[in-house]
C-alpha cells in the first residue's frame, strides 16, 4: 500500500482485517475523524440529494399521472411514485451525487498524500493506515449514504405531492394515504440495502485509485477521473443485478 501498487480486492481484503481490528479494538478508529468525514462526505451532500430528489419526485409523479389518467387510474400515481423512487430513481440518483462529490475529493484526496509522501511518513512513524485514513472515510460512506437516500425519499414524495395537490386535487392526508397504502417494508429495506452496497462500492474504488498514484499531479488528476467513471459503472452493474434479483425472486 505504501510503495508497491494495491489491487482492488487487496484493497478490500485490507478494509475487512481493519474493520475487524476495530470491532475488538473501537478506540482504534477516531470518532472525531469519523464525525468529520460524515459532514464532509454526507452533510455537504445533502441539498444537492434533495433538490433533486424532490425534482425528479415532481417530474416522475407528471408522467405518471399522464400515463395513468387515460386509464382513469390517477389515484395509482403516489403508490407508484413510492415504489419507483424508493427502490430504484433515490438510491441510484443519491449514490451518483456521492460519487461526484465525494469519491473525487476522497481519490485526490488519498492521491496527493501519496504523491507528498504523508502516507509513507505516517507509516513511518507507526500510524495504522487503515484504521486512521480508510476506516473513518468507509464508515462515513456506509453511514451517510442510507442516510441521505432516506431523507432523499422523503423530498421526491414531497416533489410528488405537490404536482398531486394542484392537479389532482388531492389533500396531503389523502396523498399520504395513498402512498401509505401502496408502500411497503421490503422498499425501505432494498432502499437501504441498495445504499449500503454503493456505499461500499464508492469507498473501495476511491481508496484503491487514490492510494495507486505514485507519480505527480497529472496522475492524480487522471485517478480521480478513473474512480468517478469506475464507481458509476460498477454501482450502475450492481444495482441491475440486484433489481433482477429482486423481481426474479
Amino acid at each position: 500500500m505504501i510503495a508497491q501498487r494495491i489491487r482492488y480486492f487487496e484493497v478490500i481484503g485490507t478494509l475487512i482485517r481493519g474493520g475487524a481490528f476495530a470491532l475488538v479494538q473501537p478506540w482504534r478508529v477516531s470518532l472525531d475523524d469519523t464525525l468529520g468525514q460524515m459532514r464532509s462526505i454526507g452533510l455537504g451532500a445533502l441539498p444537492t440529494a434533495c433538490l433533486i430528489s424532490f425534482t425528479a419526485g415532481y417530474v416522475l409523479a407528471l408522467v405518471l399521472e399522464l400515463q395513468l389518467s387515460q386509464l382513469g387510474r390517477v389515484e395509482l400515481v403516489p403508490a407508484l411514485l413510492w415504489i419507483i423512487s424508493t427502490e430504484q430513481i433515490v438510491p441510484l440518483g443519491v449514490a451518483f451525487i456521492f460519487v461526484g462529490r465525494s469519491v473525487s475529493a476522497v481519490s485526490a484526496e488519498l492521491g496527493s498524500m501519496q504523491v507528498s509522501e504523508e502516507i509513507k511518513a505516517l507509516f513511518t512513524m507507526g500510524v495504522d493506515i487503515v484504521s486512521y485514513l480508510l476506516l473513518p472515510r468507509y464508515l462515513a460512506f456506509q453511514i451517510m449514504l442510507p442516510v441521505v437516500t432516506i431523507v432523499g425519499i422523503y423530498s421526491a414524495l414531497l416533489g410528488g405531492w405537490v404536482l398531486c395537490g394542484p392537479v389532482l386535487q388531492m389533500s396531503l392526508s389523502d396523498y399520504a394515504f395513498y402512498v401509505l397504502d401502496g408502500s411497503r417494508l421490503t422498499s425501505v429495506m432494498m432502499a437501504i440495502g441498495k445504499s449500503a452496497l454503493f456505499g461500499f462500492i464508492a469507498a473501495t474504488v476511491a481508496f484503491y485509485k487514490g492510494l495507486n498514484v505514485r507519480n505527480g499531479s497529472r496522475e492524480i488528476s487522471e485517478a480521480t477521473t478513473q474512480s468517478v467513471v469506475l464507481s458509476v459503472v460498477l454501482i450502475t452493474v450492481a444495482n441491475a443485478i440486484v433489481t433482477t434479483f429482486q423481481l426474479a425472486g
